[in-house]
């Protein structure tokens, strides 16, 4: 962790599964109720949901960057965080089509407050 500027962000991996092993496809019908889309939440070590047909799934975690700038956490933020799926999928030999990343950094949303 170096940098002066620390940011949090909330980034989030959305695939399409391609070519699952028969064995690997087993195992996630299996553990699906546990990786329900209704439970899924930005936690630092990161939520995977999918949908009980296996054609799509996401990974959401919850970063904090430093970085010498807001651009450069930007772009880092994204990187971690596919990084992060990837070796999450990778290691559970969970085969997919290319990711896709968005991130949202927590410290640039406004929050409306009730009058």
């Amino acid at each position: 962790m170096t940098g002066n500027t620390m940011r949090t962000y909330r980034v989030q991996a959305t695939g399409q599964f391609s070519g699952l092993m028969p064995a690997v496809a087993g195992q996630l019908r299996a553990q699906q109720a546990e990786h329900d889309l209704m439970l899924s939440a930005f936690t630092r070590e990161g939520t995977f949901t999918y949908t009980p047909s296996l054609t799509r799934f996401t990974l959401r975690y919850l970063l904090e960057v430093f970085e010498e700038s807001a651009a450069e956490a930007d772009e880092a933020a994204v990187i971690e965080g596919e990084l992060l799926a990837a070796q999450y999928l990778g290691s559970r030999g969970i085969t997919h089509r290319p990711l896709t990343m968005a991130a949202t950094c927590l410290d640039d949303v406004k929050v409306k407050r009730r009058r």
